[in-house]
């Protein structure tokens, strides 16, 4: 659990972040935002559960009764409002909309905060021009502290194990999905809180999609196999992409990997303190073109990874941010041959003084598997 002292410094960090963006408040929803600063979570929605953060004055944690005791079980530096099944609980966001007037500025919104709850906090906030919660969002998680690292360094050992205990067993005649469960379960049993996403397995043909989710397709002799999968400890992602050939090598396979491993290895090396994110990209990019695969890349190189599996900073052309020290994200090239095979090769890397550290340490190399 979080300690009190740290949830209000990163509330402290918030308004610093209004002040400057000109914003008089922001409201989360039930997002990793609200686990952020408050350290609960629970899936959205149909109830109205909001974060009303101000510039100045205390947070209020406006709250369906059912869950107003695992919310105070957290202890949250933030006044507590709760609403009963059919209350209203808009006319608590008003009140507290009303309590704000004197200050001037904007109101944000949680980016993923649905719609049907968005609305009628807009309306509570009438008057005032809406933003995004990430315009403040975005650079204080951006930045991992330490024991935000060692949370992805746990979840990222526990998947080197599950992988090599996955891969222990013959995979050949498992369905994508049997596979997609034995990683699942490996990583359960390792000590993960839950998954991070729906595990990718994508066989044969299959891992020519990038983004296939695992089905009831068989694994054959011969094919190429994807593995995309994750864990998390205390919300905190682990993502690594792996790719196994079931039996003998084809020469085609083997030279589409070693430039894909080899894209992987200089996106590392070009990931440093001060470098924009989109040379990180370039790099990988580059060496695939060089090779004659540049067509076969059709994804940007990595995106951040946190709280959420997906987030800041997107390591793609067109992004300027410079690296530093605490970002966290994948560098995963891959190349794909729609109708035949795709590989993919996938860490996680945490910046540092020194360069880039990966969070993962699974072989890297193309592994021929039963």
């Amino acid at each position: 659990m979080l300690s009190r002292r740290v949830l209000q410094q990163r509330i402290s960090a918030v308004r610093r972040g209004l002040s400057r963006v000109d914003a008089a408040a922001v409201v989360f929803g039930l997002s990793t935002n609200m686990r952020y600063l408050t350290g609960f979570i629970d899936e959205p929605g149909e109830r109205m559960l909001v974060l009303v953060v101000p510039r100045d004055g205390d947070p209020t944690l406006i709250v369906p009764e059912l869950y107003a005791n695992q919310v105070r079980a957290r202890e949250p530096d933030c006044t507590l409002r709760v609403w009963a099944d059919g209350d209203d609980p808009t006319l608590i966001v008003r009140d507290v909309a009303r309590e704000l007037e004197t200050q001037t500025g904007r109101v944000l919104l949680d980016d993923t905060l649905w719609t049907a709850i968005a609305l009628p906090v807009q309306q509570a906030f009438a008057g005032r021009e809406a933003g995004l919660a990430s315009e403040v969002m975005t650079e204080l998680r951006m930045r991992k502290t330490l024991e935000e690292v060692e949370c992805m360094q746990r979840a990222g050992e526990i998947t080197d194990r599950a992988l090599e205990d996955a891969l222990s067993l013959p995979i050949v005649g498992q369905t994508e999905i049997e596979l997609a469960r034995r990683l699942e379960s490996a990583m359960l049993d390792g000590g993960a809180n839950g998954i991070a996403f729906e595990t990718l397995v994508a066989a044969g043909p299959n891992s020519a999609l990038p983004h296939y989710r695992a089905g009831n397709r068989r694994i054959e002799p011969g094919e190429v196999v994807i593995m995309d999968f994750g864990c998390r400890i205390e919300g905190y992602c682990s993502d690594i992409t792996r790719t196994v050939v079931c039996g003998e090598v084809a020469p085609d396979i083997d030279n589409a990997y070693a430039a894909v491993r080899k894209a992987h290895a200089t996106a590392r090396d070009r990931a440093k303190r001060g470098v924009p994110a989109q040379e990180v990209d370039r790099a990988a990019r580059n060496v695939l073109a060089e090779a004659g695969y540049g067509e076969a890349f059709c994804h940007r190189t990595g995106h951040g990874v946190g709280l959420d599996v997906h987030e800041p900073p997107y390591i793609v052309e067109g992004n300027s941010t410079r690296l530093e020290p605490g970002m966290a994200f994948s560098i995963e090239p891959g190349a794909y041959f729609p109708g035949s095979f795709g590989v993919r090769l996938e860490d996680v890397v945490i910046v540092t003084e020194g360069g880039a550290k990966p969070m993962t340490e699974a072989p890297r190399e193309l592994r021929a598997v039963e």
